[in-house]
C-alpha cells in the first residue's frame, strides 16, 4: 500500500476541513476507510429504542447516507430512552424528528426520512442500500424486511430486548439462516373476534379481552392504558366475567389489565445501548467490506445477551436449504430491464423467451407486491400508467415451466 492510500483518511479530498477534524480520532484508527463510510447508505426500520441509538452511531461515524423508516409518532413514554426526540413534541413522526437531530450531530451526512410502512417505502430504496438495519419490535415487519433483504442479497442486521435480555443477529446471504430459515415464533396474543363479545369465556385472559372489545365497540378506538377511568371501566367488565365464570381465580389489577391490553415490553435505556451498540459496530464493519475493505470479522452467529449476568451467548445458524424464502423451495425471481412504457402484455413475450409458458385461455395474474396490500395489474396499461417503481417486484401466478406449474417474482429494472 502506498503512502498516499495510507493517508487517504487525513488528506481525502472528499472531505472538507472541518470534517477531517471532526473525525479526527477515528480516522486514526488502523484499517479504518472513512470514505467507505462516506459512500454508504443504509436503511434503519425502526426508529425506536435501538433505532434512535443506531441512528445516532452511525451519523457520528460519518455514514453518508442514512434511510429512516417508521411509521410511528412520537410518544411521551419515548423519551426516557429515544435521545433524538428529547425537543419534539409528541405527535411528531418519529422519522422525520429523528433526520432532524440528526442533522444537527452531523451536518454532512444526509438523512432521508419515510414516515411509512415497509411495504410502501420505494422498492429503490432497499435495492440501492449497502445494508438493512433492524429495529423494528414486530415479527410481521420483520419478515418483511428479511424478505427485501433476501430478495435484493443485502446484508442484514437484527436486534431486539426485552426486559434484561437482547439478542443481535447479522443475515450474510448464502451463509447463514435468513430468519423464516429457522422463524421466531411471535408471542400468541390470545384475541378474541368482535362477533364473540356475546360467548362464554373459555380462559381468564379472554375475561379480560371482552372487557377491552366491549369498550372498543362502544368509543370505536381502544381504551388509554393512560386514562384510570378508562380502564377501570374495561377491568369491572373484566372481573364480573372472572367472578361469573372463575371463581376459583383471582381478578385483575390494574398493573396487570394495562399489561396486557398496552402489548409493549418493558425495557431500560441500558439494553438498548448496548445492543444498538453492538448492531452500530456491525455495521461499521460490513460497511467496509462492502466497500471491499477488511475490517476485522462479522460475527454471523445469533448472539443472546444477558444483562443480568453480563454474559454472551452465541448460536450457530446455518441456512435451511428447503427454505420457502431463500432455499431451494423459493420463488425463482427473474430481473427484467424494460422501459417504464411497456404494458404486461408486452412483458408476457419476454417471460416467454426465458422458457415460461401459459395457458392462453388462463392468463397469468400479475400482483405488485411490494405495497401493504398487493394489487393486480392491468395487462394492458403501461407500467408508468400504473405508477409501478423502479426494482418493483411483481408475483405472477399461472406459469409452467419444463411441463410443471410455477409461480414467479420479477423484478423490474425501469430505463425511461
Amino acid at each position: 500500500m502506498s503512502n498516499k492510500s495510507q493517508q487517504s483518511n487525513f488528506f481525502d479530498e472528499t472531505f472538507s476541513e472541518e470534517e477531517r477534524k471532526r473525525l479526527d480520532r477515528q480516522l486514526r484508527l488502523p484499517g479504518w476507510n472513512q470514505k467507505a463510510l462516506k459512500d454508504s447508505k443504509v436503511v434503519i426500520a425502526g426508529i425506536g429504542g435501538l433505532g434512535t441509538e443506531i441512528a445516532k452511531n452511525l451519523a457520528m461515524a460519518g455514514v453518508g447516507t442514512l434511510h429512516l423508516i417508521d411509521l410511528d409518532i412520537i410518544e411521551y413514554s419515548n423519551l426516557n430512552r429515544q435521545i433524538l426526540f428529547s425537543d419534539a413534541d409528541e405527535g411528531e413522526p418519529k422519522s422525520k424528528v429523528s433526520a432532524r437531530a440528526l442533522k444537527k450531530i452531523n451536518p454532512f451526512s444526509k438523512y432521508i426520512w419515510h414516515h411509512s410502512n415497509l411495504e410502501d417505502v420505494d422498492p429503490e430504496v432497499y435495492a440501492t442500500a449497502d445494508l438493512i438495519i433492524s429495529g423494528l419490535d414486530s415479527v410481521t415487519a420483520r419478515a418483511e424486511l428479511n424478505r427485501r433483504a433476501v430478495h435484493f442479497k443485502k446484508p442484514m442486521i437484527d436486534g431486539g430486548t426485552a426486559t434484561y435480555y437482547g439478542h443481535v443477529y447479522i443475515y450474510s446471504p448464502g451463509e447463514n439462516a435468513c430468519l423464516q430459515c429457522d422463524p421466531q415464533i411471535e408471542r400468541e396474543r390470545e384475541t378474541l373476534a368482535a362477533c364473540t363479545l356475546v360467548g362464554i369465556p373459555r380462559k381468564r385472559s379472554h375475561c379480560l379481552l371482552k372487557g377491552q372489545l366491549s369498550f372498543e365497540s362502544k368509543h370505536n378506538r381502544t381504551p388509554d392504558t393512560t386514562v384510570l377511568e378508562e380502564m377501570n371501566v374495561v377491568i369491572d367488565y373484566a372481573n364480573n366475567l372472572v367472578k361469573e365464570h372463575f371463581p376459583d381465580k383471582s381478578i385483575f389489577t390494574i398493573d396487570e389489565a394495562v399489561k396486557m391490553v398496552d402489548q409493549h415490553d418493558p425495557t431500560i435505556i441500558t439494553m438498548n445501548a448496548v445492543i444498538a451498540s453492538l448492531q452500530s459496530q456491525e455495521a461499521v464493519k460490513i460497511l467496509h467490506h462492502v466497500k471491499g475493505i477488511k475490517l476485522g470479522t462479522v460475527n454471523k452467529e445469533y448472539v443472546i445477551y444477558n444483562g443480568l449476568v453480563g454474559k454472551f451467548f452465541y448460536i450457530e445458524k446455518p441456512p435451511n436449504k428447503k427454505c420457502a424464502l431463500c432455499g431451494s423451495a423459493a420463488t425463482i425471481i427473474e430481473e427484467v430491464t424494460i422501459p417504464e412504457t411497456t404494458t404486461i402484455d408486452m412483458l408476457l413475450s419476454i417471460i416467454k423467451n426465458k422458457g415460461y409458458s401459459y395457458d392462453p385461455e388462463f392468463e397469468p395474474s400479475f400482483w405488485l407486491i411490494d405495497k401493504k396490500d398487493p394489487e393486480e395489474v392491468e395487462l394492458n396499461l403501461t407500467l408508468k400508467e400504473q405508477d409501478i417503481r423502479n426494482h418493483e417486484t411483481l408475483f405472477v401466478t399461472s406459469l409452467t415451466k419444463n411441463g410443471e406449474e410455477i409461480d414467479l417474482y420479477i423484478r423490474l429494472i425501469l430505463n425511461g
